[in-house]
């Protein structure tokens, strides 16, 4: 699988289409040994570097399913809520339910945490990683959210951050800045690792970022850090899970090499067929819309041909699993899913123009 998929990073048509799935999204035993048999590949995602707070004190309590953080600055202390052991992802998959800005009264000990944060190489796991792996898929290395998206997802959430947008831009302009900064550290230490292809964040969704937003706040830095990855040999692929009809016009301009987590209807709001035409010169690692995966086996066969014949003759294209599936529906959807690519996804591909029963 790593074989197909490095052949359509570097611009080459492998055998068949490439099929992935988060390594974590995959129960182990023999169905997933049957379905990497059937040529299912992993993808495995690690980090190169560890990062670290020397100036900072963190505070952890547990009460159920809910992780209590606070960072203890000598400009003030931040707290944050987390909820953890979510039943979708193996072993167990978490999400910030109280953000540790609240208001302006939490910047100043933010900007101290950014700034005390310091990044250290840790090149073994993703060497080991990569050697245990093989043939059977990718490792691919995580960098972080671009500065906009890290104060909405990590330290803000959208309500208070469109709150403080509103009211003091220059406090998030400022906040962007000092982030960017001490991205370089991290970058270049990415840039001098092993690794060969880096996820950039993100989870853009063009209904929650205007065009404006990225076009002001995300392009730049896509480039930016594109430029500083790609100086040393690597692929940047970047988080876009959302809805990108809006924004499709601006994702041409980033030197990303693939949109990755990409969704089609009904999932996302861009075709597939759509953003091939716009992306040109990107791959697009395109999740497998999750919704479609809870339907009956022949619902998902023949969206899954109908998805093949539009990406026709298949070039430029890989198909993944990056999002949760419904516990009581993995089983069924993911194997209607991988027989049906192993079955019409030979490439070039060509299908007839028949209909197929449900």
């Amino acid at each position: 699988m790593s074989e197909r998929v490095n052949a359509v990073l570097n611009g080459k048509m492998p055998d068949v289409v490439p099929m992935l799935i988060y390594s974590n999204h995959l129960p182990r035993g023999e169905f997933e040994r049957n379905m990497r048999n059937m040529g299912l590949g992993l993808d495995v995602r690690c980090s190169v570097y560890r990062v670290y707070m020397p100036n900072v004190k963190v505070e952890e309590r547990r009460a159920g399913n809910y992780l209590y953080t606070t960072y203890i600055t000598p400009r003030g202390k931040l707290s944050m809520v987390t909820r953890v052991n979510l039943r979708f992802q193996l072993p167990g998959g978490s999400w910030i339910v109280e953000h540790p800005v609240k208001n302006l009264d939490d910047i100043d000990a933010l900007k101290f945490t950014i700034k005390d944060a310091v990044y250290e190489a840790n090149y073994e796991e993703y060497i080991q990683l990569k050697r245990d792996l093989g043939g059977d898929g990718v490792v691919t290395v995580g960098s972080d959210y671009t500065p906009l998206m890290k104060i909405i997802l990590r330290y803000m959430g959208f309500r208070n951050f469109t709150i403080m947008f509103r009211k003091r831009p220059d406090v998030i302009d400022d906040l962007i800045s000092v982030i960017d900064e001490k991205y370089a550290e991290m970058y270049r230490v990415i840039a001098d690792s092993p690794a060969e292809i880096v996820r950039i964040g993100d989870n853009i969704d063009g209904v929650m970022i205007s065009p404006n937003l990225f076009e002001k706040y995300c392009l730049p830095f896509y480039n930016k850090y594109c430029k500083i990855l790609k100086s040393k040999g690597k692929k940047a692929i970047s988080h876009m899970d959302g809805r990108l009809r809006t924004l499709k016009d601006l994702i041409s301009k980033t030197e990303l090499d693939a949109i990755e987590a990409f969704t089609p209807p009904p999932g996302g709001d861009l075709p597939l067929k759509e953003a091939r035409e716009a992306w040109k010169d990107k791959i697009i690692w395109m999740n497998f819309p999750e919704a479609v995966l809870l339907e009956s086996p022949g619902r998902i066969r023949n969206y899954t041909i109908s998805l093949l014949r539009e990406a026709a003759p298949g070039d430029r294209l890989i198909i993944s699993i990056t999002e949760d599936i419904h516990p009581d529906y993995l089983k069924t959807g993911l194997k209607a899913l991988v027989e049906t690519v192993y079955e019409y996804g030979r490439l070039p591909i060509e299908i007839p123009n028949q209909k197929f029963n449900n």
